[in-house]
């Protein structure tokens, strides 16, 4: 049985995405649980993981090759890019068109060349690159375009997200046009800000600011999902049975552990704040560890109980089956 209790002062979430979502949440318990920073290098991504958005999307990690990583979307679309989340994914396709993009520094008139990468993270870090690209309709020609990219490490920051509450560095991308048009020089013409949470090994939110050219858009990562789709059929229904019965039984904070020794294979899941939602249905945020031999692999998120009492991932309909990419 959930239990909860009353907080004086209001989480305030990302606006918009809790009617992305479809529900309405009225806090209950707001997250005190505060996350220990792990490092600042590039991400790590395990193929099969998948992580939920608040705009009801979500990507799954296909394979890892070196700082290479393929995703496969809520679409089926591939795409390709670097750990690097700031730097745009070289290779993309959705429903109507496909492209591949390039980056390179900019060139120096005097000095060092300036990074292209803010890796590893700190604050003050700035670096440089241009982005190269082509796209095409279907049945349509090839496009081409450059554009100039400037990005920095702002500062740190501890937001309340969808998925819980972060310490987050605060990193800003802006996007200039190149050449000259009439004379003028290089034109602003969008804006993107990440909030990476070094705890989790990805971004927790991200706004685009598109310059009023178009609306602008901000989506927080609602869930990360572990790669249980790989795992031995016994080994998963521990794993759900575990995490079921962690969210309806236990209080935020309080942790539900498992075992299997044979396998070498443990984790728990801890409960770390309570949400009603219009519907009158519950919500929690949870952390979720996960060991293999001595790999140890900890997820966090935000479930939602059912009409018929099962914890689900809100937004997560439907998931492709895993398909398994060859080299490329």
């Amino acid at each position: 049985m959930i239990k909860t209790h009353f907080v004086s002062r209001p989480l305030i979430l990302a606006g918009g995405a809790l009617i992305t979502l479809g529900t309405a949440l009225v806090i209950l318990c707001a997250p005190s649980t505060v996350w220990a920073e792990s490092g600042a290098t590039l991400p790590e991504y395990q193929p099969g993981m998948t992580f939920v958005y608040s705009n009801g999307s979500w990507e799954t990690v296909e394979a890892v090759e070196g700082d290479k990583v393929i995703w496969r979307n809520h679409r089926n679309r591939l795409s390709t890019g670097s750990r690097d989340f700031s730097l745009r994914r070289q290779q993309w396709e959705t429903g109507k068109r496909r492209g591949t993009r390039l980056h390179r520094p900019p060139s120096a008139w005097f000095g060092p060349t300036p990074p292209v990468s803010l890796w590893p993270l700190a604050i003050g870090n700035q670096a440089r690159h241009i982005e190269t690209g082509r796209w095409q309709e279907k049945g349509g020609g090839w496009r081409t375009y450059t554009a100039q990219w400037r990005s920095e490490v702002e500062g740190r920051e501890r937001i309340r997200t969808l998925a819980g509450e972060f310490d987050t560095y605060r990193i800003v991308s802006r996007r200039y046009s190149t050449g000259r048009v009439y004379g003028r020089g290089p034109r602003l013409r969008e804006r993107r800000t990440w909030y990476y949470a070094p705890a989790v090994g990805h971004y927790v939110r991200l706004v685009k600011d598109y310059r009023g050219r178009k609306a602008s858009r901000s989506i927080d990562l609602v869930s990360v999902l572990p790669p249980v789709d790989r795992l031995q059929a016994k080994l998963k229904a521990v794993i759900d049975a575990n995490f079921q019965t962690a969210l309806e039984k236990k209080r935020s904070g309080q942790k539900l552990g498992w075992k299997l020794p044979r396998q070498a294979a443990s984790g728990m899941t801890r409960p770390t704040a309570t949400f009603r939602v219009a519907e009158k249905r519950y919500c929690r945020h949870y952390v979720q560890e996960l060991r293999f031999g001595k790999r140890n692999h900890t997820y966090y998120g935000l479930a939602c109980r059912d009409q018929i009492g099962r914890w689900q991932i809100p937004g997560l309909y439907y998931r492709p089956p895993a398909c398994r990419i060859g080299p490329t």
